[in-house]
């Protein structure tokens, strides 16, 4: 085991040897042991240890009540998350079946409403007669017989 390696076991389980990984254990201590830096370390990480556990701190009896009875803040949800819930509700999806076929016809609707309002310069049935019933009328006037002088 070298120094560093034993500098961070201490840094990271303390100095009490009962907290130190099993593994490392016996080669800590043997370290400790025949090391003279290293026992300077532990005693240095000793010290460090009392003086932490000297430190007192304020109690606060029921802060943890307080703080899980608090009510959260509203939780911001997207357009579209509220559309999703609008459109397929959680609580009895058979009662609202019309929101889904209503927005399946939306595409259909639109559309509807784009083909009657614009024509994309596409006309129907436009030979160059504006009144077939004058057309015909004045077909009507000629004389088709067989009978020609």
């Amino acid at each position: 085991m070298t120094l560093d390696e034993f500098t961070h076991i201490l840094e990271t389980y303390g100095s009490n040897a009962q907290r130190w990984p099993e593994s490392d254990r016996a080669n800590c201590l043997e370290l400790v042991n025949s090391n003279p830096q290293a026992k300077s370390l532990m005693s240095s990480f000793v010290q460090l240890d009392s003086k932490l556990d000297a430190i007192s701190h304020t109690e606060f009896p029921g802060l943890e009540t307080r703080v899980l009875a608090q009510s959260l803040p509203p939780k911001n949800i997207s357009k579209l998350d509220k559309f999703i819930a609008w459109l397929l509700p959680e609580s009895d999806p058979f009662s609202s079946l019309w929101r889904p076929a209503l927005t399946a016809c939306l595409p259909l609707v639109f559309g509807i409403v784009v083909g009657n309002f614009y024509s994309f310069d596409f006309e129907v049935g436009d030979d160059g007669f504006q009144y077939w019933d004058d057309e015909l009328l004045m077909l009507s006037f000629n004389d088709y017989s067989e009978n020609q002088p």
